[in-house]
């Protein structure tokens, strides 16, 4: 079992506060999220391309070097490529994919879209919008030897995604499967890993206290608990996981915290780390 700390965690300390966040009151760069996430001794990170300074451009491979830790890149935080209608995205993106090859870091998690883009247009328009774009950069991110991911950013349901990678039918194209987000769609989280089983490279792993109230609202709170304390079947759906043959990394990833929890990140994602230990002894 693979265990890694997505950025995303530690978005309060990069600056991006949700309606119910405080400001910690520090920012950091990225060797500062380095040095925590190693400290809770996992061996990969998720790096938000957003939160990269310049400094940090230069020096990521050694900084990633030095601590020890291999990075899956994730680019287009917060709508990536709008959907199909942002012809500067696409520009970006390929510019991340060289970097990426440059960094001999093989798999590079992509967004398509957000969920306040979701219903703009029928599923069915934005899927045939998106396909000969994906094609596009897939064909060149192949060229540079770089695996795509795309995660279920609460723009697609898992089902959706799947359909938007197989019509794309591009060897390098997979899927980043985020568990909030799923169900923020209100999609059943252990059927649809059952559907995108064969396609994932990557979780991104949460628990989260479904308020009733946020229901069929995926902009609403949805907020984060230590891994077993919420509302998911996290032990169904690791196993439904790797039943399915899933040899890929989990990604711990916090949204906001449950009020319970706030301005807690580093105790969460240590209390989710001890769960997963624990049930891969017994699981």
């Amino acid at each position: 079992m693979k265990l890694g700390i997505g950025q995303f965690s530690y978005h309060r300390y990069f600056g991006e506060l949700t309606p119910w966040e405080s400001d910690p009151g520090v920012r950091w760069n990225t060797n500062d999220f380095f040095g925590h996430a190693a400290a809770h001794r996992v061996s990969t990170v998720g790096v938000q391309t957003c939160y990269l300074t310049a400094q940090d451009i230069e020096t990521l491979p050694e900084m990633a070097a030095a601590h020890r830790l291999d990075v899956i890149l994730e680019w287009g935080h917060p709508a990536g490529l709008a959907m199909g209608k942002s012809a500067a995205a696409v520009q970006d993106l390929r510019c991340w994919i060289a970097r990426a090859s440059q960094w001999s870091f093989p798999l590079l998690r992509i967004v398509v879209g957000y969920p306040t883009l979701r219903g703009e247009n029928s599923v069915e328009v934005q899927t045939q919008r998106l396909v000969p774009i994906l094609q596009e950069i897939c064909a060149e991110a192949l060229d540079w030897g770089v695996a795509i991911a795309i995660e279920n950013h609460a723009d697609f349901t898992p089902l959706e995604l799947q359909s938007l990678i197989y019509e794309t039918n591009r060897p390098n194209l997979c899927a980043v499967l985020d568990f909030g987000n799923c169900v923020r769609l209100g999609a059943d989280l252990i059927p649809s890993i059952r559907s995108l089983a064969p396609l994932i490279a990557a979780v991104h792993l949460r628990d989260l206290m479904i308020l009733p109230e946020s229901i069929g609202n995926p902009l609403a709170s949805w907020p984060a608990v230590p891994l077993g304390c919420g509302s998911l079947d996290i032990e169904g759906a690791l196993h439904e996981l790797y039943c399915g043959g899933f040899q890929g990394c989990l990604l711990l990833e916090l949204a906001h915290l449950h009020p319970d929890w706030a301005k807690k990140e580093d105790e969460v994602l240590s209390q989710s780390l001890s769960w997963l230990k624990e049930w891969r002894q017994t699981g």
